[in-house]
């Protein structure tokens, strides 16, 4: 009797661990690794799709991009998602300089949260390039997606008065409109003045016409009465 009372409990500690080992095993079978849909990448964040949900890393940020992934199709089959190991190129030369984990708790600029499916984020330098990234899942999703990004704020600003683009500045003239000056009418040319005389702008004083006459005139008479006389004295004494 004592001999088959511990062959009973042998088999029972038996199955006991048996189904240990199969719950395990299942666990395990169902948290597997998938990859980012292969056309979702390469992308930058400006370039992507946006949309800046304050329950997904918020944003614009200066100077921060900010990346939502999804894991589509039925939760009940696709799971969740675990933590997600994303792949990116910071300098622009095409190859994979740092990787981002994403996991559960968003003090470090990253989390997983569930609205509707499950969906992660991560917030990253701006201009970084998304080369790839894979994921570790709770269900039988085959592939995840980048659904969209937050780019960056701008941050640069025309400097305070400096025009902008198709404003003049003040006082200068608009296309088309000339421009006034404040500098009076120009000088007229010499003989502007009329009548063939210089005008004041020629610097003179002018001369008119009669004045030149009446000058010659007496010159005239002068010269006469002068040649008048010598010959009176000739005659006088002659005779």
């Amino acid at each position: 009797m004592r001999t088959f009372a511990f062959l009973r409990a042998a088999a029972a500690a038996a199955a006991g661990v048996a189904t240990s080992f199969t719950f395990a095993a299942a666990a395990n079978a169902s948290e597997g690794s998938i990859s980012i849909n292969p056309g979702n990448v390469p992308a930058t964040a400006a370039h992507y799709e946006h949309d800046c949900d304050p329950k997904l890393g918020g944003g614009p940020y200066p100077g921060k991009d900010v990346w939502v992934f999804n894991l589509p199709g039925n939760k009940d089959h696709s799971g969740s998602f675990t933590s997600i190991d994303a792949v990116f190129d910071i300098d622009g030369d095409g190859k994979s300089d740092t990787t981002v984990v994403v996991d559960a708790g968003a003090a470090d600029g990253d989390d997983i949260v569930e609205i509707g499916h499950s969906k992660a984020y991560a917030i990253t330098d701006a201009g970084w390039t998304l080369l790839g990234a894979s994921a570790t899942v709770t269900g039988g999703a085959e592939f995840f997606v980048l659904t969209h990004t937050c780019a960056a704020k701008p941050t640069t600003t025309p400097t305070e008065g400096t025009p902008t683009e198709g404003t003049p500045t003040e006082g200068a003239p608009t296309k088309g409109t000339p421009a006034t000056t404040s500098a009076g009418p120009t000088a007229t040319s010499e003989g502007a003045g009329g009548n063939g005389n210089g005008g004041a702008a020629s610097g003179g004083l002018p001369i008119t016409g009669a004045n030149a006459g009446g000058a010659a005139a007496l010159g005239l008479a002068l010269i006469g009465g002068g040649t008048a006389l010598v010959l009176r004295r000739r005659r006088r004494f002659v005779a």
